[in-house]
């Protein structure tokens, strides 16, 4: 006689089955996946990129303070040379007028004569005096313009660098920034696999934590948290919990993940 069947004997376990993860894992996932967004936004805040461009910035300050001067002071030069050399064409429109009627058919007066040719004289002196003051404008501008010239190559210069910097950066900002798409997909598929109260909760503490972490691993005694040893009596209690029953670590207060 064939024994019968029991229908409330415990089938076989497919060997495919997977095993559940405990709604604090899963909790516990999501806080290193936030702690790799952090990693993610400091490293980009701390590009070495960043270090090099503050000193090209800084670089660029300074020449262009350098450049203000040199502009002043060749400015200033330029000024009293288009000056005098105003007058040097004054002078030489003068000079011609007084020649034409110097030797112009119409001048009949010896005393006149006398009185032009004295005043193409003077006007010769001036005009060679001007031009003396001109030449020593073009010897001071001289120097200037060429240290104008070199300080704009430097210029030229620092920002050929701050461009390939600036690239770097947008570089890695992209690069950072598809790492960052990447984890928060990831982090939104847990979430809507995660316990909604606990995510809740640990949401708030982490908006309250200012950066301090909110949630670790208990990893033998200690709390990967604070990384400090949890007494004999805390560890036992905490251990001796539901899998699911949230338990903090005495120290620091995080939630601990066991």
């Amino acid at each position: 006689m064939t024994p019968e069947s029991d229908d409330s004997a415990p089938g076989p376990v497919s060997g495919d089955e997977v095993p559940r993860t405990s709604p604090l894992e899963v909790l516990a996932q999501i806080g290193d996946l936030d702690v790799r967004l952090d990693q993610i936004i400091h490293h980009v805040r701390n590009l070495p990129e960043r270090e090099i461009r503050a000193a090209i910035e800084a670089e660029l300050g300074v020449l262009a303070s350098e450049a203000k001067v040199l502009d002043a002071q060749i400015a200033d030069l330029e000024r009293q040379q288009r000056k005098h050399e105003d007058e040097v064409a004054r002078i030489e429109a003068k000079r011609a007028h007084n020649s034409e009627r110097l030797y112009g058919s119409h001048l009949t007066s010896p005393k006149e004569a006398e009185a032009l040719t004295a005043e193409a004289d003077a006007l010769g002196r001036h005009q060679t005096d001007i031009e003396d003051q001109i030449l020593e404008l073009m010897e001071e501008l001289e120097p200037l313009t060429d240290a104008r010239a070199d300080l704009a190559q430097r210029q030229s210069s620092a920002a050929g660098r701050m461009a390939t910097v600036d690239a770097a950066i947008g570089a890695a900002e992209s690069e950072a920034g598809g790492e960052r798409d990447e984890v928060l997909d990831e982090r939104a598929a847990l979430v809507a696999s995660a316990d909604p109260a606990l995510v809740s909760i640990y949401e708030d503490r982490l908006a309250a934590a200012r950066g301090t972490p909110v949630l670790g691993r208990l990893i033998g005694l200690t709390c990967s948290a604070c990384h400090l040893e949890i007494p004999s009596v805390d560890y036992e209690r905490i251990t001796n919990l539901d899998p699911d029953e949230l338990a903090e670590c005495p120290h620091c207060g995080a939630l601990l993940v066991r």
